[in-house]
């Protein structure tokens, strides 16, 4: 990259609040998720943003710049919404890997029907490892744990 004058240009680094720039706010109207509108990761489908040469989800950045750095060990943000590429900050929160995945058994989020859950909690009565009934039905293994757990109000009226 060239200026004016052809001598090279460095390429300007993006600042945190550069972020937002990816998100349609819809005018600041918090009550809507706010999508991401540049490129998400093929693999994960969510919204990566680079800041000081260290890739993030860029809702974490949008949470770090809101509500500061995550008061929980590896917090991760978690969306109220459910909505993988959402930046609305009054929809994100910090929360452990465990909570996310509590969360993601009580709002019904892995998407298996009360067939599949009791289906599953067979299996564990069987012996079956948790990865293993995990990549039968193609869902986490914290999934399998959560539902073992009993930790799904919705699924142990389903299942007793």
């Amino acid at each position: 990259m060239h200026n004016r004058s052809g001598k090279m240009k460095m390429p300007r680094k993006n600042l945190p609040a550069d972020v937002f720039k990816h998100f349609n706010m819809h005018g600041g109207d918090t009550s809507v998720c706010w999508e991401w509108t540049g490129k998400v990761n093929e693999k994960d489908g969510r919204p990566y943003f680079t800041v000081d040469g260290k890739r993030r989800t860029a809702y974490s950045i949008v949470l770090t710049l809101t509500k500061g750095e995550s008061p929980i060990p590896n917090g991760m943000a978690c969306h109220s919404c459910d909505n993988r590429i959402c930046g609305n900050y009054t929809h994100l929160d910090w929360g452990s890997h465990q909570q996310n995945m509590d969360d993601m058994v009580e709002r019904d989020r892995h998407g298996l029907s009360g067939t599949v859950v009791r289906s599953i909690r067979k299996l564990l009565e069987e012996g079956r490892t948790h990865s293993s009934i995990a990549e039968l039905y193609g869902v986490s293994r914290e999934t399998i744990t959560a539902l073992n757990n009993k930790r799904s109000p919705k699924y142990n009226k389903e299942t007793t």
